[in-house]
Order: C-alpha cells, then structure tokens, then sequence
C-alpha cells in the first residue's frame, strides 16, 4: 500500500537568519470536501483517493474556510510543458501584498510588549524590524496558495497531487528590499479517458456447472456439518487426535525451553502417506513422532497449531513428540428426513431426490455470487490493462519525493511507483465514471450497507441479531469517520463496476468448479 502522505509545508522559512528563499513548500492543502463521488443525505465522507496518497483528483485541492474566498487580481500565467504537466508563474506586486502586511503588522503591534513600552505602544519601526520578513513570508504564502487556487478553480485544471517548485525556473525578488516577486510552479494533470472502450473490450464471466460430483460433495458436507462425533478405541483415517506437542531435540529427547502446544491433528488431510500410516491405530495415551510441517496445512495452520509466529513457523525444523489424549471421530448423518429437516426446516422437503434438488439450486446461487465476485476483481485489472491512460510520471515522482513524510531515495521511488501509479490510474477512472453517471452515495444507502457487513460478521461467529440491534450497531459504526469512508468506498466501487459492465462486451463460460477454484485462486 502506498505511504501516507503530510501536507505541504511553507515554501519561505523565516530562521535565526533571517527569511530565506530556499525551495521548501507551500502551504496547499488539499480540500477535505473534495472526492470522487457526491454524497448525499449524510455528512461529508470523501472518497477513497486519500488511501493512494493523491487527497483529491477535483480542482478544487485547498482546505476550505468558512469565509468567502476574495476575488483576486489575476497575476498568474500558464505554460504548457507537455499533455499532462503545465508550469504557473505567480506574481506579487507590493499593491497585492502590502496591505495585508500592514494589517498583520498592526496586530503584533496590538500585542507586542518590549522593554520600555507598554503593551500597544510598541514603535511600528521596531515592529517591522523584528517581524517585517517573517510577516511578509506568511503573507506571500497565503497570497501564493489563494493565486494558485483561484487559477485552477477558473481554469477547471484537473490536478494530481499539489503544485511542486519548479526544477529550471528560478524565482525572482529581492527579500531585503522587497518590490515585484515572481514565483514558479510545476503542476500535474489527470489524463482526460472515454469510456468508450470500443469493439476490443470484451470479458468472460464464468458460471461454475453444478453437476453431480459438486451436488454429492455438497451432500457430504451437509451430513458432516449436522453430523455427532464420537470416540473410537483407536484412530483411523478420517478421524482427529487431540493431544500434546513437544518440541524434540537433533537427538530426539524433548528439547529444554522448546515448544509445547495443545492442539489438534486431523488425519484426513495429511497427505504424507508414511505420517498418515503412523497416526492410524492409535489409542488414548499413545505416543508418536511427527514433523509438523508433515500434520498442518500450510504455515498459517502450522503457526496455529503450535501456537508461533509466521516467522517462528519459517525457522522451524527438526521433529515433535504428539502425546494423544483423545480420538475423535465425526460420524455424518445419514441421508434421511432428519437431515432434510435440519437443513431446510421441518416438512420442508420430503424426499432425497427433492433434497438433492434443493442443494443444487443453492449451490447454483452461491457459485454465481463466487463467480460474480472473481469476475469483478478480474475484471477490473483486464480492464487497466485496455485503457491506455498515461499519466505525468516525471512529475509524481518528483512530487512523492517532495511530500513523502520519511524521506525516500531515488531508487526507493523507483521501486514502488508502479504500485502508486496502478492505483491512481485505478482512481481516475472511478472520478471519470462517478462523474459521466453523477454518481451519489445516501444516507439509507450508507445504513443499509454497513448493516449488511455488520450482519455478516456477527453471522461468522453464530451471533446473529435481531433488527433493532442491528441497526443501533450500524449506525455506530458509521460515527467512525474512518469507517464511513470504507464503507462509502465500498460503494462507489460497486456502483462504479457495475456501470463499467455495462460498457464493454460479456461474454459467459461454463465451467467445472474445480476449474473456477483455480481461476479463483490467482485473483485473492
């Protein structure tokens, strides 16, 4: 994920030297009203283009007050450099900064205390020696900051990223005798896109075949999940050994200060024959020497299992000692009208052929929203790949470099830019749809949608809730500022994709679930 970004700084700093001209920043901050999508009925929530760095595609990239802007003299001129980079030269007269220094002035005047005068009665002589530089410093850089917001607001400039010093201009102005200043300024643009992809835009959704093997396996996990476990004398193939592992040293005795851990093996899913062999016939008390890799399911169910660290679970080696307290073995329930009324509700179904029937139709609804859910994140990045949208790369580069909160080498841009610019090409073209459709998130919509995910959760841990309480949960989770956002980022999202659908041609594929499980898996 991209870094987090801090505002400009000032481009004058005022230090014990006194004003210095050095290229620092100015103070623009990006508009907290501004984002891809219009919300209504509810409080500002922005968009997600703060979660790439890039506060705001919109013009309008500076932090609003509640006054009314003033309409400025316009003193700015505009360069094109290329498609996507324009150079602004501002410039300051006394008549623009002059007033405004004498007011600010005048304020320290009201409240400056210096030996030998009362409080008010300062000189403005030796006001102005003490905080002359440093006020017209400040003033300038409000000035700069509303010149520059003005002519980008006029001009309708899709920006990215806030206006950065120029590299090969050099400003103009003398700070010890101040007169005409002339300051310049690199800003990029966003790419200007239609969506109209053309004939070339075409996509395949998938729709997973519920045939026989896909209605039996289903049938089989139902009788498992409904099914009562028992325990057996011994351990056989498909059963579960829950006992005690032991860390072992290189000479196979329990190794001082190692791990110890009460966990589970389930036999069914080892798949090294000779381990599978060993953990078969085994009694309560029974002793046995494993590898852990051996007994788990990849490094995230090892780590769990022992109880470690993923990075503890990438070090371990050597073997276990798993002492079993108990075997246990899940009995299914049998095909019977006691299952059918335990899935669909008594009398529900009557028979297996109507059951199996039943299933299928569910497993057909639960493969197309798997089917849905692979073809919207595939879809996504086939469609990236389509449009060429170039973007002013030189620029971003520079401007990261400028703004990054910890400072970042050359080479270290390099490296993650890729990955910045994936995402901000992916946020243009959300603002460029959100835009053609006026697209809006509501208040109900908002509700509605943290009330599904909420729903969702608690669900997982066989918490469900009744309405009211689930209201009153989703509406606190929407006072979370943070989490009003992702959830409207959710949204957007959707309704984005959805109207993209609609613009290129889809096509649908059947294919086998164990087919779809492998397109599924190189999209998570």
């Amino acid at each position: 994920m991209p870094r987090e970004r801090k505002a400009f700084h000032g481009r004058f700093t005022h230090g014990d030297r006194g004003l210095t001209g050095e290229k620092n920043r100015v103070p623009l901050r990006p508009s907290k009203g501004a984002g891809v999508v219009k919300l209504v009925d509810t409080p500002d929530l922005g968009s997600g283009a703060s979660a790439w760095g890039f506060e705001s595609l919109h013009p309008h990239i500076f932090e609003e007050t509640n006054r009314q802007p003033e309409t400025l003299p316009m003193n700015v001129s505009q360069t094109s450099l290329d498609d996507l980079r324009i150079e602004l030269a501002v410039t300051m007269t006394p008549e623009d900064y002059t007033p405004r220094v004498d007011r600010s002035l005048k304020r320290h005047q009201q409240n400056a205390q210096m030996p030998g005068f009362r409080k008010g009665k300062v000189p403005m002589q030796l006001i102005k020696r003490q905080y002359g530089q440093s006020v017209l410093a400040e003033e300038l850089n409000q000035l700069l900051s509303e010149q520059l917001q003005q002519h980008i607001q006029e001009h309708k400039l899709n920006v990215l990223g806030n206006p950065i010093p120029s590299e090969d201009k050099e400003d103009a102005g003398d700070w010890n005798n101040p007169d005409t200043f002339t300051f310049h300024y690199e800003l990029g643009l966003a790419p200007a896109l239609s969506l109209d992809f053309g004939k070339k835009a075409k996509f395949t959704r998938h729709k997973i075949k519920v045939d026989k093997k896909a209605i039996d396996n289903q049938v089989t996990d139902l009788q498992r999940r409904h099914g009562k476990m028992s325990d057996p004398d011994k351990s056989a193939d498909n059963d579960m050994l829950v006992g005690t592992f032991t860390q072992l040293d290189a000479d196979g005795a329990v190794l001082e200060g190692g791990i110890t851990s009460d966990s589970t093996i389930s036999v069914e899913f080892v798949e090294d024959k000779k381990t599978k062999k060993a953990l078969v016939g085994l009694q309560p008390g029974s002793e046995v020497t494993v590898d852990p890799h051996k007994v788990s399911r990849g490094h995230d169910d090892l780590g769990r299992m022992l109880g470690i660290s993923h990075e503890q679970v990438h070090d371990l080696k050597g073997d276990f000692n798993f002492t079993v307290k108990e075997v246990k073995r899940l009995e299914p329930h049998d095909v019977n009208q006691a299952l059918f009324d335990k899935v669909y509700g008594e009398g529900v179904v009557t028979d297996e052929k109507a059951f199996r029937e039943r299933v299928s139709q569910d497993l057909d609804g639960h493969f197309d929203r798997d089917a849905e859910w692979v073809f919207r994140r595939r879809f996504v990045v086939d469609l990236m790949d389509h449009i060429k949208m170039d973007l002013p790369d030189t620029f971003l580069k520079r401007w990261i470099m400028l703004t990054n909160e910890n400072p970042l080498t050359p080479e270290q841009v390099e490296e993650e830019y890729p990955g910045y610019a994936e995402s901000l090409r992916w946020q243009i073209l959300q603002q460029t749809v959100a835009e053609a459709i006026d697209l809006k998130v509501s208040a109900d919509e908002l509700e509605a949608e943290a009330k599904r995910m909420v729903g969702a959760q608690y669900a997982q841990y066989g918490m469900p809730m009744d309405e009211e309480t689930l209201t009153n949960v989703a509406k606190n989770v929407l006072n979370d500022e943070k989490e009003r956002r992702r959830i409207a980022d959710v949204l957007v999202e959707r309704k984005v994709v959805d109207d993209l659908k609609t613009r290129v041609t889809i096509s649908e594929k059947q294919v086998s679930f164990d087919e779809f499980g492998k397109l599924a898996a190189e999209v998570r």
